[in-house]
């Protein structure tokens, strides 16, 4: 008999059906153990962290030991990430006293072909992933646990928390929402003149702005039962390129916009599809297709749409730790579709934006107008048409274009306006962050990693930091003290560059270029020393 481990029992059974009857595949439901949930669990001097067994995994891990015992090999096939890695390691820890036979099975799909691969691949634990995730968890629990309490004494209310990556967010939609609150509107006008030809109606706009209505009104006067002539007609063809296929931040900003979805939600059900075998690994910061996977999409674009609509498996440049077997998050098979209405909506979604980033571009034509009134021929308008010469990879992936159209026109004609009329226009705030423009930014400004974004959105909310108002996130009264008092006690802990740095030491340490336990410190220390202050 041999033994296969996962953490989920969802990908348990479905690994099960893959592997003979000789196997046995068990779940050990997420972690096995990890810093004690009611103290620090840290020895400051020697960061060495004491992990604790979670509720009932000893008694999971004590009915798989009875199995390893009698199994003539192990594998522990946990998540290809730092999370996965450091449950393999606690997993190897315990059953390597009894079971010296013991293997890392790594994969990114759970299809047959990739299970049978890592078990034919299977190596050893990488010890540099562990040590990022001990690195993260470490500092994350230091932060926390240890600047925290400063917000119960100073601010009061022990449900208000300190995040290496939280913190800095909120700052985020601290700071959107004061440009708002002191954003001040501005009025502005445009001289504008509507035409009709063929039942075709467009407008021109006289190409100067002016600041108040007063302004524009003498050049309206001039146009009064003045014909147009059309002075020059150009045109010109524009490119649309297909989208990147998805990978974590851009699935769950699009899953949250389109299907209107929290990130959790969008990442929750992502994960449920890759434990079903409908979609690859969904924790990736990667865009690359697997070649042979791309041939075949792109021979299902072909059968289904014309040979017109195939595009080309296109190179993205990745991060530098994206490099290698991992992949975008991308459908695993084209015929097998999951059930339950959300996974469905979500998976489609998947289908259409990986089948749309190996489409053929998608074709535009821009057409630009430039009129003048007979009377002042100074004053020069300009119209302008968009037209779909060809729709490309916007047939498999829906976006929204406004095409303007415009009538058969000739560069000398004369034309004559149904109107001519000052438009009030004023300049508007930036909007709230919505929870994808947010991870968006995030991920943008190198704060924090994809897998940890939907857990610092929905931390933020389940805090009492903002509230969902219309699919914005709104910063209540507490966020805007808590945000002004970090600032002040802890600046580096705020600061987004500190912020980032920390993440990249992370990925040194994931690369085996830093050694985890001086980056925890010196990055505690910068953090801690800047509130030695008071």
């Amino acid at each position: 008999m041999k033994l296969f481990i996962v953490e989920s029992p969802t990908k348990a059974k479905t690994i099960a059906k893959y592997l003979g009857n000789d196997w046995v595949v068990k779940a050990t439901l997420g972690h096995i153990k990890d810093l004690p949930e009611n103290e620090l669990g840290i020895d400051l001097e020697t960061l060495e962290p004491r992990y604790v067994w979670l509720k009932g995994k000893r008694k999971i891990l004590d009915s798989i030991k009875r199995l390893a015992k009698r199994a003539k090999k192990i594998y522990i096939g946990t998540d290809p990430d730092r999370e996965g890695e450091a449950i393999a390691y606690f997993i190897k820890e315990e059953l390597s006293k009894i079971n010296r036979y013991l293997y890392r099975a790594i994969f990114y799909e759970v299809t047959k072909y990739a299970i049978l691969k890592a078990v034919e691949t299977s190596g050893d634990i990488n010890l540099n992933l562990v040590h990022a995730q001990f690195a993260r968890r470490i500092l994350d629990r230091l932060i926390g646990y240890r600047l925290s309490p400063f917000l119960w004494r100073d601010l009061g209310g022990r449900g208000l928390s300190v995040g290496r990556v939280q913190s800095p967010a909120l700052r985020l939609i601290v700071e959107r929402e004061r440009q708002i609150q002191g954003f001040k509107r501005r009025k502005y006008y445009y001289l504008k003149v509507e035409f009709e030809k063929n039942g075709v109606s467009f407008f021109a706009v006289l190409n100067q702005r002016f600041e108040k209505a007063s302004n524009a009104e003498p050049y309206l006067k001039k146009l009064k039962d003045v014909m147009f002539v059309v002075k020059q007609i150009a045109k010109n063809t524009q490119k649309e390129v297909p989208p990147k296929p998805f990978n974590t931040v851009s699935l769950q900003a699009e899953g949250s916009r389109k299907l209107g979805l929290s990130v959790d939600n969008v990442q929750k059900i992502a994960q449920r599809l890759y434990e079903d075998g409908h979609i690859t690994y969904p924790r990736t910061d990667s865009y690359r297709i697997n070649k042979q996977k791309a041939e075949e999409f792109m021979s299902f674009i072909e059968k289904a749409y014309g040979k017109e609509y195939v595009g080309k498996l296109r190179s993205y440049r990745d991060k530098p730790l994206a490099q290698g077997a991992h992949e975008c998050i991308r459908p695993t098979n084209l015929n097998k579709k999951p059930r339950g209405e959300l996974d469905l909506k979500l998976w489609h979604l998947i289908t259409s934006r990986t089948l749309a980033s190996l489409s053929s571009d998608a074709l535009r034509e821009k057409t630009i107008v430039k009129l003048y009134p007979l009377t002042e021929k100074d004053l020069e308008f300009v119209a302008e048409g968009l037209k779909t010469l060809f729709d490309g990879w916007t047939k498999l992936y829906t976006t929204e274009v406004k095409e303007k159209p415009l009538p058969y026109l000739e560069e000398g004609e004369l034309l004559k306006p149904k109107r001519a009329y000052i438009e009030e226009m004023q300049t508007e705030p930036p909007p709230r962050y919505t929870e994808g423009t947010l991870v968006k930014t995030l991920e943008r400004l190198g704060i924090g990693r994809p897998s940890t974004y939907a857990t610092i959105v929905k931390t933020l909310k389940s805090r009492g930091y903002v509230i969902v108002d219309r699919g914005y996130l709104k910063p209540t009264e507490i966020a805007f003290r808590v945000v002004d008092y970090l600032t002040e006690r802890f600046p580096k802990l705020m600061d987004y560059t500190f912020t980032k740095d920390m993440e990249d030491h992370l990925d040194y340490v994931e690369e085996g270029k830093e050694d985890w336990k001086l980056v925890v410190i010196e990055s505690y220390r910068k953090v801690l020393n800047e509130s030695n202050k008071g």
